[in-house]
Formats: C-alpha cells, sequence, structure tokens
C-alpha cells in the first residue's frame, strides 16, 4: 500500500504544471485562515440575522472547525508519520510541513468547513461551489507541493466527514430537545 501512495505522489509532484506553484503555495497558505473566516462569518451572520434555523446554527461551523483539529493533531502525533520529503529523496517540496504528515490538517480545515457548509446551507449552490473548489484546490496542494501521501489527504476526508456529520448530528438533537422544551414551557403556561 506504502509504494502505492508512494508512486502516486511522486507522480503527481513530478508531473505538476510549475507555473502554478505559486498559487498552489497560496492557496496551501489559505486554508487556515479562510477557514476560520468562513466560521466566523457564519457565527456573525448569525448573530445579524436572528432566524430561527441560525440561532443554535451559528456555532456549528466552529464547533466542527475545532473539534476537527483536536482530533486531528491528536492524531497526528499519535501515528506519527513522517513527511515524504524526509522519506523520498525524489520529493520535491515546496511549502513547510513540521509536524507528523497523517493526517494532513490544511486539508482537515478545509474539508470539515466544506462539510459543514454543505450540511448547513445546501440550498446556496454559488456559494457551495466556491467552497468546495478552494476545499480541493487544499487537498490537491498538500500532495503537489510534496509535503503529504495520497492517504494523509484521505484521511483528513474521512475524519473531517465523521467530525461534520456527527456535529450536524448533535446541533439536530439540540434544536430538537430545545423546540421540546420551549413547547412544554408554552403549555405549562397556559394550563
Amino acid at each position: 500500500m506504502y509504494e502505492i501512495d508512494k508512486n502516486i505522489l511522486e507522480w503527481i509532484n513530478h508531473n505538476r504544471l510549475k507555473p502554478l506553484d505559486h498559487f498552489f503555495i497560496f492557496i496551501t497558505s489559505s486554508a487556515a485562515f479562510i477557514a476560520i473566516a468562513i466560521a466566523l462569518l457564519v457565527l456573525m451572520y448569525g448573530f445579524i440575522k436572528k432566524t430561527k434555523f441560525l440561532k443554535f446554527r451559528k456555532y456549528q461551523v466552529a464547533f466542527a472547525f475545532t473539534i476537527n483539529a483536536i482530533i486531528i493533531n491528536i492524531l497526528k502525533y499519535t501515528i506519527n508519520r513522517q513527511r515524504p520529503f524526509e522519506v523520498d529523496k525524489y520529493i520535491e517540496k515546496l511549502t513547510t510541513g513540521g509536524s507528523p504528515s497523517f493526517p494532513s490538517g490544511h486539508t482537515g480545515d478545509a474539508m470539515v468547513v466544506a462539510i459543514s457548509m454543505s450540511l448547513l446551507f445546501y440550498k446556496q449552490k454559488w456559494l457551495l461551489a466556491l467552497i468546495w473548489l478552494w476545499a480541493i484546490a487544499v487537498a490537491y496542494s498538500r500532495i503537489v507541493l510534496g509535503v503529504h501521501y495520497p492517504s494523509d489527504i484521505l484521511g483528513s476526508i474521512v475524519v473531517s466527514t465523521i467530525v461534520a456529520l456527527v456535529t450536524h448530528h448533535i446541533f439536530n438533537k439540540l434544536k430538537t430537545n430545545k423546540l421540546k422544551t420551549s413547547d412544554n414551557n408554552k403549555l405549562v403556561r397556559k394550563n
């Protein structure tokens, strides 16, 4: 399995379009900043709009982002996989990558935000298209720039998907419980 992972990485890294290197360095550098900015924008939007839907949901993206970052960092330092450029002399490293390799933190940041936004704002197709293009570009950039194996990216996508779905489920439960409590309080006041 490692050989397949290594061969895919080497092929992508060596056959990249070199004029796009600076673009992918910019994309990879934007991951944490844009992910945090999106989470904060949803939070602010929720405070400004004050709709029933956003009353609890405004925290969902930020919560998923935070939990995902914690889980990914725990996995990184527990698994402690070396970066590709540390073990493969044929990999050209084009950006930073200091912590352990598996799973990819940049990819995790981008993917958990993209999935969470898709679960919340599924009707906003144009917005989701932009977010998904950015998230996919971040994931690809980590491979093309030589700092992650494809399996690091896949691992992040799996973790981020689970975190986003569990977070969405938790917020659905909170909303349901809050509505039940609110309805029960209304019944008590009427009697």
